[in-house]
């Protein structure tokens, strides 16, 4: 019994080692909402405009900074737009400046740059907020959704 458990064990290990990167946009959460957080997401068309300069958010400059990463505006970070404002990220020049998350809403997720500060809520673009939720950022106006941070890759397009 002990070499079946071992046996059974190990080949789900080697599974899930060998799986595929989730799509940026995917329809199938990469991981359970039970293993996620639970949050407040809302929209802000600011975060739609392409020419609105990154000077204008709490990752801008510092050794955290955006601009130091050579991106001046939000049109030309490698995410958007899905980008946004981050509850993990408390002001100016955060570590967590640039940092990538999974936001998950019913069966949709999506991989958001995190750019600007917020104190409870992730306040994404209204493109992103539509994606998550079928087109319907305006007539919802928030959802409660969940979240983890994944690795920044995902959010390099």
């Amino acid at each position: 019994m002990k070499n079946f458990a071992a046996t059974a064990i190990a080949a789900l290990l080697a599974l899930t080692a060998n799986a595929a990167p989730a799509d940026p946009t995917s329809t199938t959460p990469s991981a359970s909402p039970a293993a996620q957080t639970s949050v407040s997401v809302q929209y802000d068309t600011t975060y739609d405009n392409s020419s609105f300069p990154i000077s204008h958010v709490a990752c801008s400059d510092g050794p955290n900074g955006l601009e130091g990463k050579g991106y001046n505006t939000l049109g030309q970070l490698p995410d958007f737009p899905y980008v946004g404002a981050s509850p993990t990220i408390p002001g100016w020049d955060s570590p967590n400046c640039g940092a990538c998350y999974n936001i998950t809403y019913n069966t949709v997720s999506l991989y958001v740059m995190g750019i600007d500060s917020s104190t409870s809520a992730f306040v994404l673009s209204q493109a992103a907020l539509d994606r998550l939720t079928g087109g319907q950022a305006v007539a919802l106006g928030q959802v409660t959704a969940f979240y983890d941070s994944v690795d920044s890759s995902h959010c390099v397009t």
